[in-house]
């Protein structure tokens, strides 16, 4: 029995030596597995780094004369491989009321342009804005499909929320294009802007500030509280639209509709300049009680964007529409209401209409640009296009601060010569690299929403010069 106990003793101290003499072992085993690891990660990055560079070099024409324009980079490195990902979830917006379409029904599904009828198209961006936001209606609201039109050159939605889906977009507008303020803080920084139900507190407050009127001198000293600064501004920004179409067409004694009037200030503008009959279309209670409670102006009741109709009587010479153009739900529907209710010979001005050159030619994501209700996207030529194609003959079209001011007249005449096969291929092109550009662009933290298109969006962008390798070997974008 002595015996076996001093054998049992010999043998737990000599497996307590091993154990000590293997501790440092396989602590320096995990430090060099981990350097394997990492060595491996960066032969891949480098491989993946020559791999790209030698793609851009076989797509990439060689500099005459041996000239070269320098590349500006971006500040920020970002990673060759977004590295393992899930499927992109999203917090519920839902904090009250009914589920809209639990079912995943409302959506409209185009199969043609829904501007020109078009049936060619290229699928360049599937995502809208939600894509960056923490909060969607549901999991399959960030899909839209975006497509180049193969004839008329504009970037249309093909997958369209519609119904009960659409309603809940506009009851939950601060949220879905993440503007500043929202319903359940109450803080709406522009009261012109505010797209919440009033109360019986809000209108009188909008009365009371409303009280001053448009041009409230400094010297009064009021403050930012005691009137509406936001009317001055919006007078300003908009007399531009008053002196074009004044210089353009003169309307005097004209009869004008205003869809999506936000106070009223070109109407009035045009009202004291030219004697014109006016009439708005309201998007928001604030602006329907404002329009009525300031100017006196006759309004409609709110814009059902999915059945557009113009509820007025008669016809107008000249029909005014804001921002309404990137927004309709059923374009060719839109366009053949503004027509019916046109004179003939009348006259459509469209402003605020964002110009696609913000991301395609600029820094700008092309996912922060396309929020959820963002149908369509245009450049010049394409709005020319899609205006002829719904009986439109462009007279004035200008770019504004990255926006189209447009007069265009009714005509029977007007037809839409198809884009070429070489514009086509370019717009699709640049459509392309803003895509990859607003994939690398996207923050870390969303990076797993994106991880699946990431590796060839880095390839394409290096290809393309939209992203270069920095002198460290860093991947970052190209500046504009």
């Amino acid at each position: 029995m002595a015996a076996a106990g001093v054998a049992d003793r010999v043998l737990g101290r000599l497996r307590a030596a091993v154990k000590a003499w293997r501790r440092p072992l396989d602590s320096e085993l995990r430090v060099l597995q981990e350097e394997v690891r990492e060595l491996r990660r960066e032969m891949r990055a480098r491989m993946l780094q020559y791999n790209h560079q030698l793609g851009r070099l076989a797509r990439t024409p060689p500099a005459h004369n041996g000239d070269s324009a320098e590349v500006k980079l971006s500040g920020r490195a970002i990673p060759v491989d977004a590295r393992e990902h899930e499927p992109a979830t999203w917090e519920s917006m839902l904090d009250e009321g009914p589920i809209p379409d639990p079912e995943g029904r409302e959506w409209l599904e185009v199969d043609a342009c829904s501007v020109c009828g078009g049936v060619g198209r290229t699928v360049v961006n599937p995502w809208n804005k939600l894509i960056l936001i923490a909060r969607a209606p549901d999991q399959t609201s960030a899909r839209y499909d975006y497509a180049v039109c193969h004839a008329c050159g504009v970037l249309i939605a093909t997958r369209r929320p519609i119904g009960s889906r659409y309603r809940f977009l506009l009851a939950h507008f601060g949220e879905v294009v993440a503007k500043r303020g929202n319903r359940s803080t109450g803080a709406i920084t522009n009261r012109l802007l505010n797209p919440y139900p009033l109360s019986d507190a809000d209108r009188e407050e909008l009365r009371r500030l409303a009280a001053h009127g448009v041009f409230v001198s400094d010297h009064l000293g009021l403050t930012g509280k005691q009137y509406l600064a936001p009317l001055l501004r919006d007078r300003l920004e908009n007399s531009i639209h008053t002196d074009i179409i004044g210089s353009l067409i003169e309307p005097r004694g004209a009869r004008v509709l205003e869809v999506r009037s936000r106070a009223g200030t070109i109407l009035d503008g045009l009202r004291r300049a030219w004697g014109a009959e006016v009439f708005a279309m309201p998007i928001w209670e604030s602006q329907q009680f404002l329009l009525r409670e300031l100017f006196r102006i006759t309004t409609s009741t709110l814009i059902d964007f999915e059945r557009f109709a113009i509820p007025f009587d008669g016809e107008f010479d000249l029909i005014v529409c804001n921002h309404m153009f990137t927004h309709a739900l059923r374009p060719r529907e839109f366009f053949g209401e503004l027509r019916r209710k046109l004179k003939p010979g009348g006259h459509i001005y469209l402003y605020h209409e964002p110009d696609d050159e913000e991301f395609l030619a600029g820094n700008q994501s092309m996912f922060a640009t396309l929020n959820p209700l963002h149908m369509q996207a245009f450049d010049q030529a394409s709005m020319v296009r899609a205006l002829a194609a719904n009986g439109f003959e462009t007279v004035f079209i200008k770019g504004r601060n990255l926006h189209h001011l447009v007069l265009a007249r009714r005509s029977d005449a007007a037809t839409m010569s198809p884009m070429t096969s070489r514009a086509r291929d370019q717009r699709v092109d640049a459509y392309r690299q803003a895509f990859d550009r607003a994939i690398l662009g996207v923050d870390e933290a969303l990076r797993p929403r994106v991880a699946a298109e990431w590796p060839s969006a880095v390839e394409r962008a290096v290809a393309a010069g939209v992203a270069d390798y920095d002198e460290r070997g860093r991947l970052r974008l190209v500046s504009r």
